[in-house]
């Protein structure tokens, strides 16, 4: 059976790694530049075709995914003016890879629905380099049809391939996840800055907590930031990881749910981003965190 064509749009950290190995796989791969022609030209090498719009991506594809920041941009890739609706055909499948709103996702997937097409939310764990060796985790929401037909094309990025539910079940367990990740780093940030503050050697506060139940690759990425002046173990910004406990938030207000701990983290996390440091990674927090009084 003929391979699907594939469009891609979001050629961050994650997604250039992911539509590399796409094309390692043998399928078309047709996207579009943003912000930065490294990664265009990388993969126009390996044999995709570049065009100008969301809606040239859509014309072009059979399956389009997106793996790009806020629920906000995915809105207007779908709705926009040269859109994704507007070069839909029948049958097209939307996959969503980034971190997005349940309550976005399905309204997008409805109206794709209407439209003669689907959606899925597939978003995705662990680190750029998973991306570049395909061995993402991937937490797929969407039909049981709509997942079998696009499982062969997540598995070529995938070690880890998740069906969670029906549309918006990847999104919210996504969000459930990296609120606690997240909650858990400002925490860690926190008690940093607290052992400071009292004179405890961080080494040693390091190996006695490391020797409990608190250990995980977590705290050891976040800690490595104030040990070994590392801050790339957790290579998500902070800028990113805001949006995503406000996201959580509302969601949780929502459902009818809590979100006392996640709001704790936002009142970290939100004066370094104010100051201009967004683009850095969450174990900065452990640097910038004296700061925030």
């Amino acid at each position: 059976m003929s391979k699907e064509s594939v469009g891609f749009i979001g050629l961050g950290a994650m997604g250039v790694g992911m539509a590399a190995n796409i094309l390692k796989h043998g399928y078309s791969l047709t996207l579009m530049a943003n912000k930065r022609r490294e990664p265009v030209d990388r993969l126009v090498a390996l044999g995709a075709t570049e065009v100008n719009t969301p809606k040239e991506v859509a014309a072009a594809s059979d399956v389009v995914i997106v793996c790009v920041t806020t629920s906000e941009v995915v809105e207007n890739l779908v709705f926009g003016d040269d859109g994704l609706m507007a070069g839909a055909k029948p049958g097209f499948l939307l996959i969503d890879c980034g971190t997005s709103q349940p309550t976005s996702t399905k309204r997008i997937g409805a109206a794709l629905a209407e439209a003669g097409g689907s959606m899925m939310d597939v978003p995705l764990g662990r680190t750029p380099q998973a991306a570049e060796t395909g061995t993402l985790n991937m937490m797929a929401g969407g039909s049981v049809e709509d997942f079998e037909r696009a499982k062969p094309l997540l598995e070529t990025m995938s070690e880890n391939l998740f069906h969670l539910g029906e549309l918006g079940t990847g999104h919210t367990i996504k969000l459930l996840n990296n609120s606690m990740s997240l909650s858990l780093a400002a925490l860690t940030a926190e008690i940093v800055g607290t052992a400071k503050a009292a004179g405890v050697d961080l080494k040693q506060l390091h190996e006695v907590m490391s020797a409990g139940p608190v250990h995980s690759d977590l705290f050891d990425w976040v800690m490595a930031a104030p040990l070994e002046n590392d801050e790339s173990r957790m290579a998500f910004s902070l800028v990113n990881g805001l949006k995503d406990v406000r996201y959580y938030k509302q969601f949780a207000d929502d459902v009818n749910g809590y979100n006392t701990i996640a709001s704790a983290a936002e009142s970290l996390i939100a004066p370094v981003v104010e100051r201009g440091h967004g683009e850095e990674t969450i174990p900065a927090l452990c640097r910038h965190i004296p700061n925030n009084r």
